[in-house]
């Protein structure tokens, strides 16, 4: 795990030791900077040794006779097979690394070598012959990289951070994407909320040659559910296929551990690891919701489960109570984002890989990903229901769930979770197609949202409000069968890559941790992708195929108890961390001097939540950390803030 950076088409080598300043917490082992006068580029590297870590994995790397030359983050998972059938081709190694297994793959087959790669990975090759750059994302998004391009001339860096060192980048809002920050907590597709700054979409490569730039799918699924094999059979491929991925991703010459929750996704990572390496001694991290935080939000604790999962397999688990000092840290996790993302989540998964790498752990495998593959969320349960449901008129089911979730307001107040969960599943039963997937993703109200922008702003957006162009286009461009599937098809292209993985990544390598993915190997993926849907949502049984197969390795009470999430009490902290922040940040006098939101509609809904009236928690969080990201990116040029 590293960070890359560079250019093309100028001569600018003293902006690559500032763009890789900006990322040393990327890559604290290491640091390497390659460049070209004459065919005006350059590579920047910060490295975190964790495959081969003596000094010949130094990067930038490149052929034996210069004529490749490559800046690489992530991991490739079978390398070493692919090293042994190279080697016997004759290419020449001087490393154990699997950075010199991409640059004799990429002599052999030019851009085309990614459709070789299982792994995570961000990537510049510069190939002097063709004089042409090639940026490339791994298959599932999993490792971020931007880049900003002006007259031929581009740049490109892990973090938009590093791109704000080169001082004619201009640092100016994006405000049309606005509206889906305040929607999804995050921005979707591959746009930015810094005008310009673009991110590489998931499985998908940049060409430049002479000043042009041309972009390009190199990976897509297609879905084709195979009816003709028993459940028997499909349990016993996903139970063999999950270790293969567990045992492939923890190759590493230093430390690795499991983010260990004690729900179903981790459990399962970690039971491959286990039946992978039965006498390896594993290190597994959790962290607790202290039980003060948990009066509005009403978690469940997941630590007995995670103690009984590490019982069973053997595990030394290591567990801290989580109680972080918000108002310090919400800055600090803001500026390592680089992109506006309002999920509290980024404090846990942050907390837990400092933990990790203070005792000595490098890599953290994570179970992100089950959900998407295996239907896990409630939202595909909705997808279920609203196909039995189909019979009853929308104009004699839509009144009868909102009085129903009238009543669940009155009764425990709109911020409980039944009434959040059925004014959610009302709003996604009254539409269809990707109005539904909105309804049911979405963080704020339509309605909301409109009240809160100025004037100026809302001359400036197409109202009233569609589907981002780019979900309209992942859920046309779905290939294959079952609504389910396209669901969740869409949620790995947008929810995974554009929100899991980037505060993953982002706040795992704060901390200068590396954070692996299993449920994201490209054999597993390609597995899902044929199992039916009945396989994964049985009835009202979510994960069905996966808690079959774990059955040999998980006790019933750890495999089919009711889904969590891996949360934070954002409710509770509202009430009392973040009171004196909300009155800071979103007063009237800040409002006005920012002229993007109405003071008056903001502070209506602020005493709307205060009184219970409403559920604003995440609409106000998300208004509070682009105000923060605002001065950090847009004020600053990527610059920790104080409060």
């Amino acid at each position: 795990m590293c960070g890359i950076c560079g250019y093309v088409g100028t001569s600018r080598p003293e902006v690559i030791p500032r763009m890789c300043a900006a990322m040393a917490h990327r890559g604290p082992d290491d640091e390497g900077i390659w460049f070209d006068q004459d065919q005006q580029v350059g590579l920047g590297h910060r490295r975190l040794s964790i495959i081969d870590v003596s000094a010949a994995g130094h990067q930038p790397m490149s052929n034996e006779d210069g004529s490749v030359w490559i800046s690489y983050n992530g991991e490739v998972y079978d390398f070493k097979a692919q090293r042994d059938e190279l080697a016997g081709r004759g290419h020449v190694f001087s490393s154990e690394t699997d950075t010199e297994v991409l640059v004799h793959l990429y002599e052999e087959k030019g851009p085309d070598f990614l459709g070789e790669l299982n792994g995570m990975f961000a990537l510049a090759v510069w190939d002097s012959r063709r004089r042409q750059l090639l940026l490339a994302r791994d298959h599932a998004g999993v490792k971020p990289l931007y880049y900003w391009q002006s007259d031929g001339r581009l740049f490109f860096a892990s973090e938009i951070k590093a791109l704000l060192r080169v001082p004619e980048l201009p640092r100016e809002l994006n405000r049309r994407r606005i509206p889906e920050m305040l929607t999804f907590l995050w921005v979707p597709g591959e746009q930015t909320l810094l005008r310009g700054v673009m991110k590489l979409a998931p499985g998908h490569c940049l060409i430049w040659k002479d000043g042009d730039v041309t972009l390009k799918r190199w990976f897509s699924l297609t879905y084709e559910p195979d009816e003709s094999v028993s459940e028997d059979e499909w349990t016993e491929r996903v139970r063999e296929t999950s270790v293969r991925a567990a045992r492939r991703q923890m190759v590493a010459d230093v430390p690795v551990g499991v983010l260990l929750s004690g729900g179903l996704d981790s459990s399962s990572i970690v039971a491959g690891v286990r039946s992978a390496y039965p006498d390896r001694r594993i290190d597994c991290y959790n962290a607790r919701i202290d039980a003060a935080d948990n009066t509005r939000d009403a978690f469940v604790d997941d630590y007995p489960y995670a103690r009984q999962v590490a019982d069973t397999l053997g595990l030394n688990l290591k567990s801290f109570v989580l109680r972080p000092d918000v108002m310090s840290m919400l800055p600090k996790m803001v500026y390592h984002l680089d992109e506006p993302d309002a999920d509290p989540a980024v404090f846990p998964s942050y907390l837990i890989a400092k933990t990790a790498r203070q005792d000595g752990t490098k890599v953290l495998l994570a179970g992100t990903g089950g959900d998407e593959l295996f239907f896990g969320y409630s939202s595909h349960l909705a997808y279920r229901l609203y196909e039995r449901f189909g019979w009853v008129p929308r104009w004699l089911s839509g009144p009868a769930l909102a009085l129903a979730a009238a009543a669940s307001s009155a009764v425990m107040g709109a911020q409980s979770r039944p009434a959040r969960n059925l004014r959610k599943f009302r709003r996604g039963l009254l539409c269809g197609g990707l109005d539904r997937h909105m309804a049911l993703v979405e963080f704020s109200v339509a309605n909301d949202r409109l009240s809160l922008y100025d004037g100026q702003l809302t001359s400036e957006l197409d109202l009233p409000e569609k589907p981002p162009a780019c979900m309209m286009q992942y859920f046309r461009a779905f290939d294959g069968r079952g609504e389910l599937n396209r669901h969740s098809d869409v949620l790995i292209q947008t929810f995974l890559a554009a929100h899991n993985f980037l505060y993953i990544d982002k706040s795992s390598m704060a901390a200068s941790v590396e954070v692996r993915v299993p449920f994201m190997d490209m054999e597993l993926m390609r597995l899902c992708a044929k199992l039916p849907e009945r396989t994964k949502l049985r009835g009202t049984t979510t994960k069905h195929v996966l808690k079959k197969a774990m059955e040999a390795y998980l006790p019933a009470e750890i495999l089919y108890r009711r889904k969590t999430g891996f949360v934070a009490p954002l409710r509770k902290w509202m009430a009392d961390d973040l009171a004196p922040l909300i009155g800071e940040l979103l007063s009237p006098d800040r409002l006005r001097a920012r002229g993007l939101f109405n003071p008056a509609a903001v502070q209506r809904i602020v005493e709307q939540h205060r009184q219970n009236k409403a559920d604003h928690a995440y609409l106000i969080y998300a208004l509070i950390v682009l105000e923060i990201w605002l001065q950090t990116f847009v004020d600053r040029p990527g610059e920790k803030v104080g409060i």
